[in-house]
């Protein structure tokens, strides 16, 4: 009767305990099946063994030695019949440790044919007792730090590679980590074994005991880990029995009470007797419950997803540092590693992302299948409104100008990360590297200033801003392909896990080093895990820069020209953003002239330059003195500064991602003025932006001819220059084969038009030739 009721009580338990015990119900199922009256009294004896200080006081006495103590004792222990008797870690190499020759040396398969193996064989099959020795695995190039059981007849049972394989291990001798935990199982018990430096992570025992491990060994050179190995009994309400080869070995019970301890001194074998399969119960909520399930059942597993992340290891580039403290790259820590480099390296450049509330939840790249766009995994599509900001990493007031920057609608500022902008005003120098600019130390890096910059694009994504990081302004390497590639991981390694970097942009306006830059830009196409568009630009042309580059994931173009008749919006400013636009890449106009030093001083102008280039289905920048030497000025207001945010608000109210231009949707016979206009496939939705070419100008009785599928549609007139809608009408297609006029009202400078369908008709062709 008892035995049932423990026998339901378990499975009720079990199958109560919900999706979050999966990985070890099967486990723990398997157990509470078997438990009875003699399992759940069952006393399992594990005989542990210790070499002791007295046996390497006077240096290693080697391999032979080392053995010939542990198996005495093994001897000794088989005596009291325990169900297993325990090597020590390195029972073969001892203490201290011997070189990596040495250590190569006692490599074997296993199981496998080598003396060393065939000894633990030997001995187990003498004995009488299944036995879990400690050896060096050899498997193809791989070596391991390994427990292995033998059964008492030599037949090989199950082996553990130790998980956690420490960092001197690794480097001293070329170690590999083990791939996963899985407990050995022997005559009824599941023996979860860890290895050393295995104990100082929690998730060690877990993951044993959740894989259904009825008692852990732990096997270890000297550290007796007393502080920790407790805890870690008591979390788990597991036994934990430690054999240590410098002494010390004890046991723990399954409420975290050390049983006994052995002293250190002395070669010594203790056996430990423990009862994994106790139930133990307790009165909660006017019955029973089992603590060990109850507390699995509390697991709120779906929340621990960032347990099993890789990339939440630390690169081996953050964890060493030269004797100054300064981080070293993979190639320096290469030479001081002999020649090792982390074998799991998740790469340094998979740090957990740090995201933000939108736009700027994930990393934007170029939409496959909206190409002129970009896109986050959430399939949030990003209206680029950009804002030269080339000294934010040095400037006074950074949180300042980037609130400035958001009253105005931007929602990206392009900044340097090396360089000297408008030095001779501002006197700031953004230099990576140690040393100075003429005397620089390219091996290292100055830690302040990527702390620095590091808080800066944080503090821009709390305010949603993101960074057209451009990573050379005014230093343009040629041949420096090597010493500047540690700058390109920095740069990848320190800023790739913030959301809000948008681009990598090689460098401002200079093109006369193309192989240089090709290397780059190959670097990061190859190595950001987000795939964040690559690009380059150069001064101001008519067309974009190396648009049939594979690596130019944008179409960059800079117009850093005039608001002058001379500078014509349709001639110039227009046509510039068709021929940007028609490369297949997202179109974006990444600097634009600014009125101090290009005359660009007329803010109506510059409203309509903008609204021209977005209609035509690019993407513009706003660039002005107080993005340059005024970056600290907060007083400053640039010309058309104020028509940002309209313009941002009007375009990302649309589903512009599935906007193209069309240019039959609208059509006008004015020829004094300019236009542009963008549709959906289907004209559902359509834009049309008009503009006179001289500010001020007034504009009566104008006309444009609508061609759209038959429908009904709703008709918005929209000011540019506030973004309110002055004039709502419905408009009646009978299909495209013909156009329809629509009376525009009088207006000054320019005109926005929406046009969205409110019911669609029956689809009616253009006749055509037969």
């Amino acid at each position: 009767m008892k035995t049932a009721f423990w026998r339901c009580l378990l499975r009720f338990c079990l199958v109560t305990a919900g999706p979050t015990l999966s990985a070890s119900a099967a486990a723990a199922a398997k157990q509470a099946e078997s438990i009875g009256p003699l399992r759940a009294d069952r006393t399992v004896t594990i005989a542990v063994m210790q070499a002791g200080r007295d046996h390497f006081k006077t240096g290693n006495p080697g391999a032979e030695a080392n053995f010939a103590v542990l198996a005495r004792l093994a001897r000794e222990a088989a005596s009291s019949k325990p169900d297993l008797i325990v090597f020590p870690e390195y029972a073969l190499s001892g203490w201290p440790y011997p070189n990596e020759k040495m250590i190569h040396a006692l490599a074997e398969p296993l199981p496998g044919d080598g003396p060393w193996y065939g000894r633990f064989v030997a001995l187990a099959r003498e004995t009488g007792i299944a036995i879990l020795g400690n050896m060096f695995e050899r498997d193809g190039e791989r070596i391991y730090n390994t427990a292995f059981l033998v059964a008492p007849d030599g037949r090989f049972v199950g082996k553990y590679r130790k998980v956690q394989a420490n960092l001197g291990e690794q480097i001293n001798w070329g170690f590999s980590q083990g791939e996963s935990f899985a407990p050995i199982e022997y005559d009824g018990v599941r023996y979860g074994v860890s290895i050393c430096a295995d104990m100082w992570f929690p998730e060690t025992v877990r993951c044993e005991t959740l894989l259904g491990a009825d008692v852990i060994i732990h096997q270890s050179i000297a550290d007796d880990m007393e502080h920790i190995v407790p805890t870690r009994a008591f979390d788990c309400c597991v036994p934990i029995v430690m054999a240590i080869f410098q002494g010390g070995c004890y046991g723990v019970d399954q409420k975290g009470k050390v049983i006994e301890k052995l002293p250190a001194d002395s070669p010594a074998w203790k056996a430990f007797q423990v009862q994994p399969f106790r139930v133990d119960s307790e009165s909660k909520y006017g019955g029973l419950w089992i603590p060990k399930l109850g507390h699995l059942n509390l697991r709120n597993a779906g929340a621990y997803g960032i347990l099993t992340d890789p990339a939440t290891r630390p690169p081996w580039t953050d964890v060493f540092r030269d004797k100054q403290g300064r981080p070293q790259t993979r190639a320096q820590l290469a030479g001081r590693l002999k020649g090792r480099y982390d074998a799991n390296d998740p790469s340094p450049y998979h740090a957990p992302l740090i995201a933000f509330d939108p736009p700027w939840t994930s990393p934007y790249r170029v939409d496959p299948q909206y190409p002129h766009q970009l896109v986050n995994r959430e399939g949030r599509h990003l209206f680029i409104v950009n804002k030269t900001a080339w000294a934010y990493f040095g400037c006074k007031d950074p949180a300042g100008f980037l609130d400035r920057a958001r009253a105005q609608g931007i929602n990206t500022i392009r900044v340097a990360l090396q360089g000297q902008p408008y030095f001779d005003v501002l006197k700031i120098d953004l230099w990576p590297w140690e040393g100075t600019r003429d005397n620089p130390d390219w091996s290292h890096f100055d830690e302040a200033y990527w702390t620095r910059v590091e808080k800066r694009v944080r503090l821009a994504g709390d305010k949603g801003i993101g960074l057209d990081v451009c990573l050379y302004m005014g230093l343009n390497p040629d041949k420096d392909r090597v010493r500047e590639q540690p700058y390109w991981e920095e740069a990848l390694r320190r800023l790739g896990k913030y959301a809000n970097v948008l681009t990598w942009e090689i460098a401002n306006e200079y093109t006369a080093n193309e192989a240089f830059q090709d290397a780059a830009a190959t670097f990061f196409k190859q190595r950001d895990p987000y795939h964040r568009p690559v690009c380059s630009s150069a001064g101001t042309t008519d067309d974009a820069v190396w648009p049939d580059k594979p690596w130019m994931d944008l179409a960059i173009n800079h117009t850093c020209t005039s608001s002058s008749p001379r500078h014509d919006l349709e001639r110039w400013y227009l046509a510039l953003a068709r021929n940007t636009r028609s490369h297949g890449k997202p179109a974006f106009c990444n600097e634009s002239g600014r009125e101090n030093r290009h005359g660009n001083d007329d803010g109506v102008h510059r409203r309509k330059q903008g609204w021209l280039w977005c209609a035509a289905g690019g993407f513009w920048t706003y660039h002005s003195w107080e993005g340059c030497e005024g970056i600290d000025d907060a007083a400053y207001r640039g010309p058309g500064q104020e028509f940002m945010k309209p313009m941002a608000d009007f375009f990302q109210s649309l589903p512009f991602w599935q906007l193209e231009p069309n240019e039959t949707v609208f059509q006008t016979a004015d020829r004094e003025l300019v236009g542009a206009a963008l549709a959906t496939p289907d004209r559902s939705t359509a834009l049309l932006y008009l503009c006179a070419r001289e500010t001020g100008r007034a504009v009566k009785a104008a006309k444009v001819s609508l061609r759209l599928p038959n429908g009904i549609y709703r008709v918005d007139l929209i000011a540019p220059a506030n973004g309110k809608v002055i004039g709502a009408r419905e408009h009646a297609s009978a299909g495209i084969q013909k156009s329809a006029p629509l009376a525009l009202p009088d207006f000054t400078d320019d005109l926005a038009v929406r046009v969205e369908v409110v019911r669609k008709g029956k689809q009616t062709p253009i006749p055509g030739t037969r």
